[in-house]
C-alpha cells in the first residue's frame, strides 16, 4: 500500500493541490493501492470511499496512526511539510511547500515567523524519518539544501497544478476587459503584503487616480477591512469579496497584481496567465520560477507598486507567460514505481 499523509492540510492552496492530486491518483490504474490520511477540517472528495482515514490533527494522534499501521506501507508521501514521527521501512517522501518554514531559522525572533520556527524545529527533529523532500520550485530546493535538511540528491523538484482549470478558453479577450481593474486573490496573511498594497492605492488616491482593486480579505484581518472601508469612503475603488471563486475575476479583469513577499509556488500567478491576464508582481525569485511577468515592482515600496499600476495600463505592456510545467504524472509514477 502507498500512504498519502495529508494531515494538517485543510484550506488554501494546499487543499486545492490535494484535491487535484487525489483526482489524478484515483484515475490511475493502480488507484486501489493508495490509502489517504486526512485532516478532519479537509472537505474530502465524494469519490473517496473506504480508502481513507480521518485522524485528529494532533502530533500524538499522527504518531499513534503510524505505530499502528506503519508496517502496511511500501511508500509514504507526506503532503504537509512534516516527515513521519517515526522511522519506517517504507521509502518516504515529504512534500515541503511552505517557504516560511525555510525562512524561519533566519527570522525566528520576528513575530511573523516565531510559530513557523517552532514548526521548523519539528521538521528538523523528524528529518531523519524521510528519505527525500519534494519541492515545487528551484528557489525552494536551494533554500532546503542550504539549511542542510537534505543534499541535492535527496531534494526533488516536482511542481504540479491543475493546468486545465483555467486554460482552454472561456475568458473574455484582453482588449474587451475593463482597462483599470486589478485583482489580488489571497488570504490576509502577513507575507501577502496587503498593508503595502493598500498604501499604494492610497498613494494613487491622493493623486486623484482611482483604479479598481478586487481583494479577498476575510474577518481574520479586521484592521485591513476597516482600512478598505476608510479608503473607499475617501473615493477609492476597492472591492472586498471576502471569499469568491476567482474564475469570473480572472476571466474578466485584465491584471493580476501580486505583492506577496514569500511564496513557495505562487499558484495564482499561473492561474492568471492561463486566464488571459497580464501579471504585475513582486520582483522576487519565486515569481520567475513559475511565470515571466509582464511587469515587476519592489514589494516593499508603495510608490514602486503604484508606479507599476500606472505602467500596467499601457496597451503595449507585453503578455505574461508560464515557465513551470505540471508534473503531476511524474509525481504519481514516482510513488507507484
Amino acid at each position: 500500500m502507498i500512504l498519502i499523509d495529508a494531515l494538517y492540510i485543510n484550506k488554501g492552496g494546499g487543499a486545492v493541490l490535494l484535491q487535484y492530486l487525489i483526482e489524478k491518483i484515483l484515475a490511475h490504474p493502480r488507484k486501489d493501492e493508495f490509502f489517504f490520511l486526512l485532516d478532519p477540517r479537509f472537505d474530502k472528495p465524494v469519490v473517496l470511499k473506504n480508502n481513507y482515514k480521518v485522524v485528529p490533527n494532533k502530533m500524538k494522534d499522527r504518531k499513534a496512526f503510524y505505530k499502528e499501521t506503519g508496517g502496511n506501507y511500501t511508500k509514504v508521501f507526506c503532503f504537509a511539510n512534516t516527515p513521519p514521527p517515526i522511522r519506517l521501512n517504507a521509502k518516504t517522501y515529504t512534500y515541503l511547500h511552505n517557504q516560511k518554514l525555510l525562512e524561519a531559522p533566519r527570522q525566528k525572533f520576528t513575530k511573523m515567523y516565531f510559530s513557523q520556527y517552532l514548526k521548523y524545529l519539528v521538521i528538523k527533529l523528524f528529518n531523519k524519518n524521510t528519505d527525500y523532500y519534494i519541492v515545487q520550485t528551484r528557489h525552494m530546493a536551494a533554500e532546503l539544501t542550504t539549511l542542510g535538511l537534505k543534499d541535492n540528491a535527496h531534494t526533488l523538484t516536482i511542481p504540479f497544478y491543475d493546468n486545465a482549470k483555467y486554460a482552454g478558453g472561456g475568458h473574455k479577450p484582453f482588449e474587451k476587459r475593463v482597462r483599470d481593474e486589478f485583482v489580488f486573490i489571497s488570504n490576509p496573511s502577513p507575507q501577502k503584503n496587503y498593508p503595502r498594497l493598500l498604501d499604494a492605492w492610497e498613494y494613487l488616491l491622493e493623486k486623484d487616480i482611482t483604479p479598481c482593486l478586487h481583494v479577498t480579505i476575510d474577518d481574520t484581518a479586521p484592521q485591513l477591512i476597516e482600512r478598505v472601508k476608510e479608503l473607499n469612503a475617501r473615493g477609492a475603488r476597492i472591492v472586498n469579496h471576502v471569499y469568491v471563486d476567482p474564475r469570473e475575476l480572472y476571466f474578466n479583469c485584465p491584471y493580476l497584481i501580486f505583492p506577496s513577499v514569500i511564496e513557495s509556488f505562487g499558484l495564482p500567478l499561473i492561474e492568471a496567465v492561463d486566464s488571459g491576464m497580464k501579471v504585475i508582481a513582486s520582483n522576487i525569485n519565486y515569481v520567475y520560477d513559475v511565470v515571466t511577468p509582464s511587469l515587476t515592482f519592489d514589494p516593499y515600496d508603495k510608490v514602486a507598486i503604484a508606479d507599476a499600476v500606472l505602467k500596467a495600463m499601457d496597451p503595449d505592456l507585453p503578455f505574461s507567460s508560464i515557465v513551470t510545467k505540471n508534473e503531476v504524472d511524474k509525481l504519481v509514477n514516482l510513488l507507484v514505481q
